[in-house]
């Protein structure tokens, strides 16, 4: 029982650790843009060009800078 008080009480101390978000966690980008542009906690990695716009390379962005796939 202790392990569970104390993630939770770290989770309350730390609420960005459990609120980040990533391109992954989004189906489209406008999805991700509303995440965005409302400044949710963990919204600083969806935009990682800094040009405002979050996922560019998801469905319905630009497709401009998207990542390299690893091979």
């Amino acid at each position: 029982m202790k392990p569970i008080l104390l993630v939770a009480s770290i989770l309350m101390v730390f609420p960005t650790l459990s609120f980040a978000k990533y391109c992954k966690d989004f189906k489209t980008h406008n999805e991700a843009q509303a995440y965005y542009d409302a400044k949710k906690p963990g919204y600083k990695p969806l935009d990682r060009d800094s040009d405002g716009s979050a996922c560019d390379c998801l469905p319905g962005g630009t497709g401009k800078k998207c990542p390299k796939s690893k091979k």
